[in-house]
């Protein structure tokens, strides 16, 4: 464990993170639900963001909380949770332009566009995406950070965890084919659980 600030460190890699049963049960939850298409910062426009979303039933969404914690919490040297009342949510992006480079702070603009245009606002101290697709079902779009400079393509199951802070500046390259599913949420820190050195 480190004595580095929680808020500094990440992103966090761990294969495996959901078993292949729980990734399905969230495809097929996607399939079966309405999709629509996401906003940046409270505006749909496929040139900056190619992605439709689903929000995820509170029992899909506890199961896979329950996989992820202990590896967020030890990895951070906190005591995290779900951010209460808020969504989590399903992406597929589809072959288009990904994500362009962004933060996941909240923003003003998007909170006062999201009073009018449903999207959901989602903030929290710590950003987790779960891989619901591997790399043999797409072709780019990889989850970049500008700094520390790198592109990921996890497999089935993995999970990226990072502060939801303009240090991690991030996106989604390009997807040129198929299609790449990706489940989101966020945290809250509770409380460092790290001793004073």
């Amino acid at each position: 464990m480190t004595s580095a600030p929680w808020n500094t460190l990440g992103p966090l890699t761990v294969d495996n993170a959901l078993p292949a049963v729980l990734c399905e049960e969230l495809l097929r939850h996607f399939e079966h639900s309405t999709q629509r298409p996401r906003s940046y910062q409270g505006v749909v426009d496929e040139a900056l963001r190619k992605c439709e979303y689903v929000e995820v039933p509170e029992h899909l969404a506890a199961l896979v909380t329950a996989a992820v914690t202990p590896h967020i919490d030890t990895f951070f040297g906190v005591e995290s949770y779900p951010v209460p009342g808020q969504p989590t949510l399903i992406y597929r992006y589809g072959v288009g332009a990904g994500f362009v480079t962004h933060h996941d702070e909240v923003t003003a603009v998007e909170l006062e566009r999201a009073a009018t245009n449903g999207q959901p606002v989602i903030g929290g101290d710590l950003t987790t995406v779960l891989f619901l697709s591997g790399p043999d079902e797409y072709d780019g779009g990889a989850l970049y950070f500008e700094q520390p400079p790198l592109d990921l393509r996890p497999a089935k199951g993995a999970l990226v965890a990072f502060p939801a802070t303009r240090d991690f500046m991030h996106g989604v390259r390009p997807i040129t084919a198929g299609a790449r599913y990706t489940f989101l949420s966020r945290r809250f820190v509770k409380s460092s659980v790290l001793s004073a050195a």
